[in-house]
Protein backbone atom coordinates (compact mmCIF):
# COMPACT_ATOMS: atom_id res chain seq x y z
CA UNK A 1 0.00 0.00 0.00
CA UNK A 2 0.92 3.53 -0.03
CA UNK A 3 1.37 4.13 3.65
CA UNK A 4 3.93 1.18 4.21
CA UNK A 5 5.97 2.57 0.82
CA UNK A 6 5.85 5.87 2.40
CA UNK A 7 7.07 3.97 5.62
CA UNK A 8 9.55 2.37 3.80
CA UNK A 9 11.05 5.19 2.57
CA UNK A 10 11.32 7.68 5.79
CA UNK A 11 12.91 4.68 7.43
CA UNK A 12 15.37 4.31 4.41
CA UNK A 13 15.96 8.45 5.02
CA UNK A 14 16.22 7.97 8.63
CA UNK A 15 18.78 4.94 8.64
CA UNK A 16 20.75 6.81 6.20
CA UNK A 17 21.48 9.53 8.50
CA UNK A 18 21.85 7.88 11.54
CA UNK A 19 23.96 5.32 10.77
CA UNK A 20 26.91 6.04 7.80
CA UNK A 21 28.27 2.73 7.93
CA UNK A 22 24.65 1.15 6.85
CA UNK A 23 24.38 4.05 4.03
CA UNK A 24 27.92 3.56 2.46
CA UNK A 25 27.05 -0.35 2.55
CA UNK A 26 23.52 -0.10 1.10
CA UNK A 27 23.25 3.00 -0.69
CA UNK A 28 23.45 1.24 -4.26
CA UNK A 29 20.54 -1.18 -3.49
CA UNK A 30 18.47 1.79 -1.71
CA UNK A 31 18.94 3.60 -4.58
CA UNK A 32 17.75 1.36 -6.96
CA UNK A 33 14.73 0.64 -4.95
CA UNK A 34 14.10 4.24 -5.02
CA UNK A 35 13.64 5.16 -8.61
CA UNK A 36 12.12 1.67 -9.05
CA UNK A 37 9.67 3.94 -7.26
CA UNK A 38 9.37 6.82 -8.95
CA UNK A 39 8.44 4.86 -12.35
CA UNK A 40 5.33 3.56 -10.59
CA UNK A 41 2.15 5.11 -10.32
CA UNK A 42 2.27 6.79 -6.61
CA UNK A 43 0.46 9.13 -4.70
CA UNK A 44 2.26 12.59 -4.58
CA UNK A 45 3.52 12.64 -1.10
CA UNK A 46 5.18 9.37 -1.89
CA UNK A 47 7.02 10.35 -4.84
CA UNK A 48 7.70 13.84 -3.08
CA UNK A 49 9.47 11.86 0.17
CA UNK A 50 11.46 9.82 -2.71
CA UNK A 51 12.81 12.78 -3.99
CA UNK A 52 14.12 14.45 -1.12
CA UNK A 53 15.82 10.83 -0.12
CA UNK A 54 17.23 10.63 -3.09
CA UNK A 55 18.49 14.23 -3.18
CA UNK A 56 19.77 13.65 0.11
CA UNK A 57 21.76 10.81 -0.85
CA UNK A 58 23.37 12.38 -3.87
CA UNK A 59 24.35 15.32 -1.76
CA UNK A 60 26.12 12.62 0.72
CA UNK A 61 27.45 10.62 -2.34
CA UNK A 62 29.39 13.74 -3.79
CA UNK A 63 31.84 13.70 -0.42
CA UNK A 64 32.38 9.89 -0.96
CA UNK A 65 34.82 9.10 -3.72
CA UNK A 66 34.42 5.24 -3.39
CA UNK A 67 30.65 5.53 -4.27
CA UNK A 68 31.37 7.96 -7.36
CA UNK A 69 31.61 4.76 -9.50
CA UNK A 70 28.32 2.49 -7.70
CA UNK A 71 26.43 5.83 -7.62
CA UNK A 72 27.24 9.22 -9.41
CA UNK A 73 28.24 7.25 -12.87
CA UNK A 74 25.55 4.53 -12.98
CA UNK A 75 22.67 5.83 -11.26
CA UNK A 76 22.59 9.67 -11.84
CA UNK A 77 21.70 9.53 -15.13
CA UNK A 78 18.65 7.16 -14.25
CA UNK A 79 17.53 9.43 -11.51
CA UNK A 80 17.81 12.45 -14.35
CA UNK A 81 15.55 10.69 -16.87
CA UNK A 82 13.32 9.27 -13.93
CA UNK A 83 12.31 12.73 -12.80
CA UNK A 84 12.21 14.30 -15.98
CA UNK A 85 9.29 11.75 -16.98
CA UNK A 86 7.42 12.60 -13.69
CA UNK A 87 6.71 16.37 -14.40
CA UNK A 88 4.57 15.42 -17.46
CA UNK A 89 2.69 12.37 -15.54
CA UNK A 90 1.62 14.55 -12.43
CA UNK A 91 2.01 18.73 -12.75
CA UNK A 92 1.66 18.94 -8.64
CA UNK A 93 5.33 17.45 -9.13
CA UNK A 94 6.68 20.18 -10.64
CA UNK A 95 8.20 22.05 -8.02
CA UNK A 96 10.27 19.68 -6.48
CA UNK A 97 11.37 17.94 -9.66
CA UNK A 98 12.75 22.08 -10.61
CA UNK A 99 15.15 21.76 -7.31
CA UNK A 100 16.25 18.17 -8.19
CA UNK A 101 17.04 19.26 -11.77
CA UNK A 102 18.58 22.31 -10.42
CA UNK A 103 21.02 20.71 -7.61
CA UNK A 104 22.17 17.87 -10.48
CA UNK A 105 23.32 20.35 -13.00
CA UNK A 106 24.97 21.86 -10.44
CA UNK A 107 26.24 19.46 -8.77
CA UNK A 108 27.31 17.07 -11.80
CA UNK A 109 27.11 18.57 -15.06
CA UNK A 110 28.85 16.33 -17.25
CA UNK A 111 26.64 13.54 -16.56
CA UNK A 112 23.69 16.37 -17.15
CA UNK A 113 24.54 17.28 -20.59
CA UNK A 114 22.02 14.50 -22.28
CA UNK A 115 19.14 15.76 -20.27
CA UNK A 116 19.87 19.65 -21.36
CA UNK A 117 17.12 19.92 -24.07
CA UNK A 118 13.92 18.44 -22.07
CA UNK A 119 15.14 20.50 -19.11
CA UNK A 120 15.12 23.36 -21.05
CA UNK A 121 12.17 22.90 -22.60
CA UNK A 122 10.33 22.34 -19.38
CA UNK A 123 11.45 25.36 -17.61
CA UNK A 124 10.26 27.46 -21.07
CA UNK A 125 6.63 26.04 -20.68
CA UNK A 126 6.71 27.51 -17.08
CA UNK A 127 8.29 31.01 -18.45
CA UNK A 128 6.44 31.82 -21.41
CA UNK A 129 4.56 33.67 -18.96
CA UNK A 130 1.23 31.77 -18.12
CA UNK A 131 2.86 30.57 -14.67
CA UNK A 132 4.02 34.02 -13.28
CA UNK A 133 0.51 34.75 -12.02
CA UNK A 134 -0.86 31.41 -10.43
CA UNK A 135 2.66 30.40 -9.34
CA UNK A 136 5.54 32.91 -8.94
CA UNK A 137 7.57 30.48 -6.52
CA UNK A 138 7.04 27.50 -9.48
CA UNK A 139 8.46 30.54 -11.74
CA UNK A 140 11.60 31.61 -9.79
CA UNK A 141 12.12 27.73 -9.84
CA UNK A 142 11.85 27.47 -13.32
CA UNK A 143 14.52 30.74 -13.99
CA UNK A 144 16.82 29.09 -11.08
CA UNK A 145 16.70 25.38 -12.96
CA UNK A 146 17.15 27.07 -16.40
CA UNK A 147 20.13 29.40 -14.81
CA UNK A 148 21.75 25.99 -14.12
CA UNK A 149 21.96 24.22 -17.13
CA UNK A 150 24.22 27.03 -18.48
CA UNK A 151 26.92 24.91 -16.15
CA UNK A 152 26.20 21.95 -17.65
CA UNK A 153 27.78 22.73 -21.14
CA UNK A 154 27.03 20.11 -23.68
CA UNK A 155 27.35 21.01 -27.55
CA UNK A 156 28.74 24.03 -26.42
CA UNK A 157 31.00 25.85 -23.38
CA UNK A 158 29.39 27.06 -20.36
CA UNK A 159 30.22 30.48 -20.88
CA UNK A 160 28.95 30.53 -24.19
CA UNK A 161 25.60 29.09 -22.71
CA UNK A 162 25.39 31.81 -20.14
CA UNK A 163 25.40 34.48 -22.80
CA UNK A 164 23.09 33.16 -25.14
CA UNK A 165 20.41 32.39 -22.77
CA UNK A 166 21.27 36.02 -21.50
CA UNK A 167 20.74 37.44 -24.80
CA UNK A 168 17.26 35.24 -25.19
CA UNK A 169 15.62 36.75 -22.37
CA UNK A 170 16.52 40.62 -23.18
CA UNK A 171 15.59 39.46 -26.71
CA UNK A 172 12.34 37.98 -25.91
CA UNK A 173 11.87 41.42 -22.89
CA UNK A 174 12.65 43.18 -26.17
CA UNK A 175 9.62 41.77 -27.86
CA UNK A 176 7.35 41.90 -25.20
CA UNK A 177 7.62 45.67 -24.74
CA UNK A 178 7.16 46.06 -28.77
CA UNK A 179 4.30 44.08 -28.54
CA UNK A 180 2.88 46.54 -25.70
CA UNK A 181 3.51 49.60 -27.44
CA UNK A 182 2.13 48.58 -30.74
CA UNK A 183 5.62 48.76 -32.38
CA UNK A 184 7.29 46.65 -34.98
CA UNK A 185 10.10 44.42 -33.33
CA UNK A 186 12.86 46.13 -34.82
CA UNK A 187 16.45 44.29 -35.51
CA UNK A 188 17.72 45.12 -32.81
CA UNK A 189 16.51 41.95 -31.24
CA UNK A 190 19.09 39.37 -32.56
CA UNK A 191 17.64 36.19 -30.54
CA UNK A 192 14.40 35.03 -28.33
CA UNK A 193 13.53 32.19 -26.60
CA UNK A 194 11.40 29.83 -28.75
CA UNK A 195 7.67 30.46 -26.77
CA UNK A 196 4.41 30.17 -28.00
CA UNK A 197 3.40 33.59 -29.88
CA UNK A 198 0.93 36.06 -27.82
CA UNK A 199 -2.84 36.02 -28.91
CA UNK A 200 -4.23 38.58 -31.02
CA UNK A 201 -6.53 40.09 -29.04
CA UNK A 202 -5.07 42.70 -27.06
CA UNK A 203 -6.71 42.03 -23.80
CA UNK A 204 -5.35 38.85 -23.59
CA UNK A 205 -2.38 39.55 -25.49
CA UNK A 206 -0.76 42.49 -23.29
CA UNK A 207 -0.92 41.29 -19.81
CA UNK A 208 0.35 37.64 -20.96
CA UNK A 209 3.37 40.11 -22.35
CA UNK A 210 3.48 41.85 -19.06
CA UNK A 211 3.39 37.84 -17.20
CA UNK A 212 6.29 37.16 -19.95
CA UNK A 213 8.38 39.63 -18.91
CA UNK A 214 8.47 38.95 -15.43
CA UNK A 215 9.29 35.78 -15.92
CA UNK A 216 11.94 36.45 -18.01
CA UNK A 217 13.85 38.97 -15.45
CA UNK A 218 13.66 36.25 -13.32
CA UNK A 219 15.84 34.55 -15.48
CA UNK A 220 18.23 37.56 -15.37
CA UNK A 221 18.15 37.68 -11.95
CA UNK A 222 18.83 33.92 -11.91
CA UNK A 223 21.49 34.02 -14.34
CA UNK A 224 23.55 37.22 -12.36
CA UNK A 225 23.59 36.02 -9.34
CA UNK A 226 24.20 32.06 -10.53
CA UNK A 227 27.93 31.31 -9.38
CA UNK A 228 30.06 30.26 -12.32
CA UNK A 229 33.08 28.02 -12.62
CA UNK A 230 34.68 30.35 -15.58
CA UNK A 231 34.54 34.40 -16.36
CA UNK A 232 31.72 35.44 -18.55
CA UNK A 233 30.99 38.36 -20.50
CA UNK A 234 28.11 40.35 -19.20
CA UNK A 235 26.14 42.57 -22.00
CA UNK A 236 25.33 45.23 -19.37
CA UNK A 237 24.61 47.44 -21.92
CA UNK A 238 21.82 45.23 -23.37
CA UNK A 239 20.38 44.23 -20.46
CA UNK A 240 20.52 47.77 -19.03
CA UNK A 241 18.55 49.13 -22.28
CA UNK A 242 16.09 46.60 -21.74
CA UNK A 243 15.66 47.80 -18.05
CA UNK A 244 15.43 51.34 -19.32
CA UNK A 245 12.73 50.63 -21.39
CA UNK A 246 10.66 48.63 -18.61
CA UNK A 247 11.00 51.93 -17.18
CA UNK A 248 9.86 53.90 -19.48
CA UNK A 249 7.22 51.86 -20.80
CA UNK A 250 4.10 53.68 -18.66
CA UNK A 251 5.92 57.42 -19.87
CA UNK A 252 5.70 56.26 -23.36
CA UNK A 253 1.96 55.06 -23.23
CA UNK A 254 0.90 58.01 -21.96
CA UNK A 255 2.38 60.30 -23.85
CA UNK A 256 1.74 58.68 -26.71
CA UNK A 257 0.05 60.47 -29.73
CA UNK A 258 -1.93 57.29 -30.95
CA UNK A 259 -5.12 56.49 -30.43
CA UNK A 260 -5.44 53.03 -29.65
CA UNK A 261 -7.24 51.17 -26.98
CA UNK A 262 -4.00 48.90 -26.66
CA UNK A 263 -2.03 51.64 -24.51
CA UNK A 264 -5.39 52.05 -22.28
CA UNK A 265 -4.15 48.56 -20.30
CA UNK A 266 -0.74 49.45 -19.79
CA UNK A 267 -1.14 51.94 -16.67
CA UNK A 268 -2.86 48.75 -15.11
CA UNK A 269 -0.23 46.64 -15.61
CA UNK A 270 2.63 49.37 -15.26
CA UNK A 271 3.70 48.61 -11.64
CA UNK A 272 4.60 44.90 -12.69
CA UNK A 273 6.68 45.87 -15.68
CA UNK A 274 8.76 48.85 -13.30
CA UNK A 275 8.58 46.08 -10.27
CA UNK A 276 10.36 44.18 -13.03
CA UNK A 277 12.75 46.67 -14.16
CA UNK A 278 13.91 47.15 -10.55
CA UNK A 279 14.83 43.41 -10.20
CA UNK A 280 17.00 43.49 -13.16
CA UNK A 281 19.04 46.47 -11.77
CA UNK A 282 19.35 45.42 -8.44
CA UNK A 283 20.74 42.11 -10.23
CA UNK A 284 23.43 44.24 -11.88
CA UNK A 285 24.21 46.11 -8.56
CA UNK A 286 24.52 42.50 -6.80
CA UNK A 287 26.59 40.49 -9.30
CA UNK A 288 28.67 43.59 -10.60
CA UNK A 289 29.83 45.31 -8.30
CA UNK A 290 32.15 48.42 -8.95
CA UNK A 291 32.12 47.40 -12.56
CA UNK A 292 28.72 49.32 -12.43
CA UNK A 293 30.23 52.67 -12.02
CA UNK A 294 29.88 53.79 -15.81
CA UNK A 295 26.61 52.79 -15.85
CA UNK A 296 24.99 54.71 -12.82
CA UNK A 297 23.92 57.88 -14.54
CA UNK A 298 21.88 55.28 -16.53
CA UNK A 299 20.43 53.69 -13.63
CA UNK A 300 19.80 56.64 -11.98
CA UNK A 301 17.53 58.14 -15.09
CA UNK A 302 15.75 54.79 -14.94
CA UNK A 303 15.12 55.08 -11.09
CA UNK A 304 14.22 59.16 -11.67
CA UNK A 305 11.48 57.59 -14.98
CA UNK A 306 9.97 55.05 -12.38
CA UNK A 307 9.77 58.17 -9.84
CA UNK A 308 8.26 60.63 -11.51
CA UNK A 309 5.33 58.74 -12.45
CA UNK A 310 2.67 59.14 -9.69
CA UNK A 311 2.74 55.62 -8.11
CA UNK A 312 -0.16 54.32 -6.58
CA UNK A 313 0.87 50.48 -5.94
CA UNK A 314 2.48 50.58 -2.61
CA UNK A 315 4.90 47.06 -3.92
CA UNK A 316 6.50 49.54 -6.72
CA UNK A 317 7.18 52.42 -4.08
CA UNK A 318 8.73 49.32 -1.70
CA UNK A 319 10.34 48.24 -4.76
CA UNK A 320 11.98 51.69 -5.65
CA UNK A 321 13.25 52.71 -2.10
CA UNK A 322 15.15 49.19 -1.93
CA UNK A 323 16.69 49.91 -5.20
CA UNK A 324 17.93 53.35 -4.11
CA UNK A 325 18.73 52.24 -0.60
CA UNK A 326 20.78 49.22 -2.54
CA UNK A 327 22.64 51.64 -4.93
CA UNK A 328 23.67 54.36 -2.15
CA UNK A 329 24.75 51.60 -0.37
CA UNK A 330 27.27 50.05 -2.63
CA UNK A 331 28.19 53.22 -4.50
CA UNK A 332 27.44 56.18 -2.03
CA UNK A 333 28.34 59.31 -3.56
CA UNK A 334 29.14 57.98 -7.22
CA UNK A 335 25.25 57.29 -7.62
CA UNK A 336 23.44 60.05 -5.64
CA UNK A 337 25.28 63.01 -7.60
CA UNK A 338 23.29 61.36 -10.51
CA UNK A 339 20.44 60.85 -8.33
CA UNK A 340 17.52 63.78 -8.80
CA UNK A 341 16.93 65.41 -5.32
CA UNK A 342 13.03 65.32 -5.68
CA UNK A 343 13.53 61.06 -5.20
CA UNK A 344 15.43 62.24 -2.02
CA UNK A 345 12.51 64.96 -0.80
CA UNK A 346 10.09 61.91 -1.38
CA UNK A 347 11.63 59.35 0.51
CA UNK A 348 12.11 61.68 3.58
CA UNK A 349 8.47 62.89 3.01
CA UNK A 350 7.33 59.01 3.63
CA UNK A 351 9.09 58.81 6.78
CA UNK A 352 6.53 61.02 8.46
CA UNK A 353 3.67 58.26 9.45
CA UNK A 354 2.36 60.91 12.22
CA UNK A 355 -1.09 62.72 10.53
CA UNK A 356 -3.64 63.96 11.48
CA UNK A 357 -7.32 62.93 10.82
CA UNK A 358 -10.51 65.69 11.23
CA UNK A 359 -12.75 62.57 13.33
CA UNK A 360 -12.09 60.06 15.53
CA UNK A 361 -12.51 56.15 15.15
CA UNK A 362 -16.52 56.26 15.46
CA UNK A 363 -16.43 53.31 18.10
CA UNK A 364 -14.19 55.26 20.35
CA UNK A 365 -16.03 57.00 23.22
CA UNK A 366 -14.10 59.14 26.05
CA UNK A 367 -17.22 60.40 28.60
CA UNK A 368 -15.78 63.45 29.53
CA UNK A 369 -15.14 64.72 33.16
CA UNK A 370 -17.30 66.79 35.12
CA UNK A 371 -14.74 68.97 36.40
CA UNK A 372 -14.00 71.98 34.83
CA UNK A 373 -10.75 74.17 34.18
CA UNK A 374 -10.23 77.36 34.18
CA UNK A 375 -10.93 77.67 30.63
CA UNK A 376 -14.24 76.49 30.88
CA UNK A 377 -13.63 72.92 29.04
CA UNK A 378 -14.18 69.91 30.91
CA UNK A 379 -10.89 69.06 32.08
CA UNK A 380 -11.45 65.35 31.61
CA UNK A 381 -12.05 65.47 27.84
CA UNK A 382 -9.50 64.22 25.59
CA UNK A 383 -8.70 65.81 22.22
CA UNK A 384 -10.14 62.13 20.47
CA UNK A 385 -13.78 62.82 22.67
CA UNK A 386 -14.16 67.13 20.40
CA UNK A 387 -15.89 65.25 17.08
CA UNK A 388 -14.33 68.43 15.06
CA UNK A 389 -11.03 67.96 16.63
CA UNK A 390 -7.67 66.14 14.79
CA UNK A 391 -6.87 62.74 15.83
CA UNK A 392 -3.03 61.67 16.23
CA UNK A 393 -2.64 58.13 14.62
CA UNK A 394 -0.06 56.10 12.93
CA UNK A 395 0.21 54.35 9.60
CA UNK A 396 2.77 52.43 9.25
CA UNK A 397 3.47 50.19 6.55
CA UNK A 398 5.69 48.66 4.13
CA UNK A 399 6.55 51.90 2.14
CA UNK A 400 7.35 53.72 5.39
CA UNK A 401 9.87 51.07 6.57
CA UNK A 402 11.59 51.02 3.14
CA UNK A 403 11.59 54.97 2.93
CA UNK A 404 13.54 54.88 6.45
CA UNK A 405 15.98 52.74 5.21
CA UNK A 406 16.67 54.28 2.33
CA UNK A 407 17.31 57.91 4.79
CA UNK A 408 19.00 55.62 6.95
CA UNK A 409 21.42 54.71 3.83
CA UNK A 410 21.90 58.35 3.08
CA UNK A 411 22.88 59.57 6.28
CA UNK A 412 25.29 56.69 6.69
CA UNK A 413 27.01 56.78 3.21
CA UNK A 414 26.47 60.64 1.80
CA UNK A 415 25.48 63.06 5.09
CA UNK A 416 26.79 65.81 2.92
CA UNK A 417 24.47 65.12 0.31
CA UNK A 418 21.50 66.44 2.04
CA UNK A 419 20.74 70.17 2.37
CA UNK A 420 20.32 72.04 6.53
CA UNK A 421 16.86 72.56 5.93
CA UNK A 422 16.70 68.23 5.27
CA UNK A 423 18.57 67.69 7.61
CA UNK A 424 16.49 69.66 10.02
CA UNK A 425 13.19 67.94 8.40
CA UNK A 426 14.63 64.45 9.22
CA UNK A 427 15.91 65.14 12.59
CA UNK A 428 12.28 67.17 13.41
CA UNK A 429 10.17 64.11 12.23
CA UNK A 430 12.29 61.03 13.90
CA UNK A 431 12.90 63.31 16.70
CA UNK A 432 8.60 63.97 17.04
CA UNK A 433 8.15 59.84 16.54
CA UNK A 434 10.06 58.31 19.05
CA UNK A 435 9.54 61.27 22.09
CA UNK A 436 5.81 60.89 21.21
CA UNK A 437 6.87 56.58 21.54
CA UNK A 438 8.24 57.69 24.75
CA UNK A 439 5.16 59.37 26.75
CA UNK A 440 2.87 57.01 25.04
CA UNK A 441 1.19 59.98 22.56
CA UNK A 442 0.61 57.82 19.95
CA UNK A 443 -2.13 55.77 19.08
CA UNK A 444 -1.01 52.55 17.14
CA UNK A 445 -3.72 50.56 14.90
CA UNK A 446 -2.42 46.98 16.00
CA UNK A 447 -3.40 45.24 18.54
CA UNK A 448 0.11 44.45 19.85
CA UNK A 449 3.27 46.91 20.35
CA UNK A 450 5.56 44.17 18.94
CA UNK A 451 3.76 44.98 15.19
CA UNK A 452 5.83 48.80 15.82
CA UNK A 453 9.42 46.85 16.50
CA UNK A 454 11.19 47.05 12.98
CA UNK A 455 10.11 51.18 12.26
CA UNK A 456 11.24 52.19 16.17
CA UNK A 457 14.55 50.22 15.57
CA UNK A 458 14.91 51.99 12.24
CA UNK A 459 14.02 55.59 13.72
CA UNK A 460 16.45 55.25 16.45
CA UNK A 461 19.28 54.19 14.22
CA UNK A 462 18.22 57.33 11.63
CA UNK A 463 18.58 59.46 14.97
CA UNK A 464 22.16 57.28 15.99
CA UNK A 465 23.28 58.30 12.69
CA UNK A 466 22.01 61.98 11.97
CA UNK A 467 24.49 62.44 15.34
CA UNK A 468 27.36 60.84 14.11
CA UNK A 469 27.47 63.12 10.89
CA UNK A 470 26.30 66.66 12.23
CA UNK A 471 25.56 69.33 9.85
CA UNK A 472 27.34 72.36 10.12
CA UNK A 473 24.39 74.44 10.94
CA UNK A 474 22.37 71.37 12.34
CA UNK A 475 20.25 73.17 15.77
CA UNK A 476 21.36 70.97 18.77
CA UNK A 477 19.50 67.66 19.55
CA UNK A 478 21.72 66.15 21.12
CA UNK A 479 19.81 66.44 24.68
CA UNK A 480 17.07 65.66 23.31
CA UNK A 481 18.09 62.11 21.23
CA UNK A 482 20.04 61.55 24.85
CA UNK A 483 16.61 61.72 26.02
CA UNK A 484 14.96 59.36 23.86
CA UNK A 485 17.75 56.62 24.49
CA UNK A 486 17.26 56.54 27.89
CA UNK A 487 13.83 56.34 27.43
CA UNK A 488 13.73 53.58 25.19
CA UNK A 489 15.75 51.04 27.69
CA UNK A 490 12.91 50.43 29.25
CA UNK A 491 11.06 49.52 26.13
CA UNK A 492 9.36 45.81 26.49
CA UNK A 493 10.94 44.79 23.06
CA UNK A 494 14.65 43.67 23.58
CA UNK A 495 15.37 44.93 19.89
CA UNK A 496 14.23 48.80 20.91
CA UNK A 497 16.45 48.32 23.58
CA UNK A 498 19.91 46.99 22.18
CA UNK A 499 19.44 49.60 19.52
CA UNK A 500 18.98 52.36 22.15
CA UNK A 501 22.01 50.96 24.14
CA UNK A 502 24.50 50.50 20.98
CA UNK A 503 23.71 54.41 19.88
CA UNK A 504 24.18 55.37 23.45
CA UNK A 505 27.43 53.65 23.46
CA UNK A 506 28.39 55.00 19.65
CA UNK A 507 27.88 58.94 20.57
CA UNK A 508 29.55 58.56 24.13
CA UNK A 509 31.98 60.70 22.97
CA UNK A 510 29.73 63.37 21.46
CA UNK A 511 28.28 63.50 25.38
CA UNK A 512 31.70 62.56 27.36
CA UNK A 513 32.09 65.23 30.25
CA UNK A 514 35.56 65.54 29.61
CA UNK A 515 34.97 66.81 25.52
CA UNK A 516 33.50 69.49 24.43
CA UNK A 517 29.80 69.44 24.26
CA UNK A 518 28.10 69.84 20.71
CA UNK A 519 26.28 73.32 20.42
Amino acid sequence: TSESRMAGVLLIKHTAQQSPQLFAENVGKWTTVLVGVLGKAEITPVVEAVLQTLLAFVDAVRDIPMLHREIVSAQVPRINQAILALADKNPDLTGPVLQMLEHMATWFPKLFRPSIDKTAALCLRLLDGSASRASAELCAQAAQCLAALSLAGGRVASEERWFEYVQQAVGTIQQCIDRIMCAETGDSVQSAFALPELADNFVVAIPQAADRISAMADVLVALLTQPTAEDVGVPVDAILGAASRLALVPVRAASSKMARAELDVVPVLAPQIQRASVRIMAALAISLGSLMYPYLSAVARAATAIGTQQISSAATRVALHNLLQLYIERYAYGFVVHLPYDLIITAVGEICVYQRSQAPPPTLEIVPSKKRSGSGKARGASALSDETAPVAHLRWDDTTLAAQAMVLALLLHTPTMLTSALRTQIDSQVLTLLMLYAIGGIETPFATRESDVPYKVQLLRCLEASLLSPDPWQRAIVPHAVAVFNASQNDPSPRVRAASAAALVAIDPIIHSRLPAQL
